[in-house]
């Protein structure tokens, strides 16, 4: 019983560690997010007069992919100027409905695939497009509860005008993974719906792995052009994304010690109760060997035992892990999966710290003279 006990709290916390390593993985790399943070940064100042000087400087370094305009955008990551506003008037509206809060973000058609924004349905926004052409996301389109959105109009007064949708994008999950994506409309800026903003906001691509050279030139050149770097704000989007699963690391951390200390203690069980047996079987083990049993003959006795532990153990602890951890990948707007390679990799881990515990001891007690061992017991 207390062998199983091991196993179980040994294989529960081992398999809750690898759904949370796997859930950290797929939002690291998945791409239903919406957009895309790899090796992407932005670059803002509140001081004016610095566009052309910044990202000419950016242009200069090799490691350097992509350079974009972003003043009057919107920062995506780490999230900034985002506004809310409600909406009351809109094409098929219901008549019980009478209003619904809307955020609203600008961006550019350089902005849109500088972020690799998804497009679901319609066309993505051109630089040609007037002002009342707009894109909204899933999450809108579900609030106005339209199955066919482009082409269909919204506003914010009863008066006309408004706005109308070009196309519809996937959700962006620019903020913590736990928060639903609100409906928000994306419109480029203008006089009219921005006013004039000031500072410099300048975004750029780098080559994988050079984020920390690419920073050290681009402080230094900014030295050399006497430009402060105490108002410059740079940030990179994977180290800004990282910031919001943060609690989850630590999780992490805390269950992997945990985990290494359960199966640990798991394996001294394993070689206690092991010797234990050895020792108490040793006469067995000789008469079995006096007439023809081999050594393996012999470990195959033993490792049937422990193995019909380790898996009355498994069917208890694998359950109770996957009702631990569903409900807590639940809690995330994008979801990996619990396969049953997880399973499967678990249980053949534990197998091979059995056979070489138990092979180990019993090796010692098969290769001893049967005829002594007959003997002494």
């Amino acid at each position: 019983m207390s062998i199983v006990a091991q196993l179980m709290i040994s294989i529960g916390f081992t398999f809750c560690v690898i759904v949370i390593l796997k859930q950290m993985y797929f939002l690291h790399h998945t791409d239903e997010l919406g957009f895309s943070f790899k090796n992407r940064c932005s670059i803002s100042t509140y001081d004016e007069g610095y566009e052309g000087v910044i990202a000419d400087q950016l242009k200069q370094i090799p490691k350097i992919t992509e350079v974009v305009d972003a003043k009057g955008m919107t920062g995506l990551i780490p999230l900034r100027s985002r506004m809310s506003a409600g909406l009351s008037s809109w094409d098929d509206k219901p008549y019980e409905t009478e209003k619904m809060n809307i955020e609203r973000m600008h961006v550019s058609p350089e902005y849109t695939a500088f972020y690799d924004f998804k497009l679901v349905a319609g066309e993505m926004l051109t630089a040609v497009d007037p002002d009342s052409l707009v894109l909204i996301n899933e999450s809108a389109v579900k609030a106005f509860a339209w199955h066919e959105p482009v082409g269909k109009r919204f506003s914010f007064s009863n008066s006309g005008g408004g706005y109308i949708v070009k196309g519809v994008i996937s959700d962006i999950y620019n903020f913590a993974p736990t928060i639903a994506a609100k409906p928000t409309y994306y419109v480029q800026p203008s006089e009219r719906n921005t006013g004039t903003s000031g500072g410099t906001v300048v975004l750029f691509k780098y080559k994988e792995g050079m984020w920390k050279s690419c920073k050290e030139k681009i402080e230094e050149m900014m030295i050399k052009d006497n430009i402060d770097i105490s108002r410059v704000n740079i940030h990179n989007a994977e180290e800004e994304y990282s910031k919001f699963l943060k609690s989850e690391n630590a999780l992490l951390k805390l269950l992997s010690v945990v985990s290494a200390i359960c199966v640990l203690i798991c394996v001294f069980g394993f070689v206690s109760l092991v010797s234990l047996t050895c020792e108490e079987r040793r006469k067995e083990i000789a008469v079995r060997k006096i007439n023809g049993a081999t050594s393996g003959n012999i470990l195959s006795i033993f490792t049937k035992e422990y193995f019909l532990l380790l898996i009355i153990g498994a069917a208890i602890a694998f359950p109770a892990g996957y009702f631990i951890m569903q409900p807590w990948l639940e809690q995330y707007m994008k979801q990996t999966t619990i396969p049953v390679w997880i399973y499967l990799s678990i249980l053949f881990a534990m197998a091979l710290i059995i056979v070489l515990c138990v092979g180990w001891r019993v090796y010692k007690v098969s290769i001893e003279n049967p005829a002594e061992v007959v003997k002494t017991e």
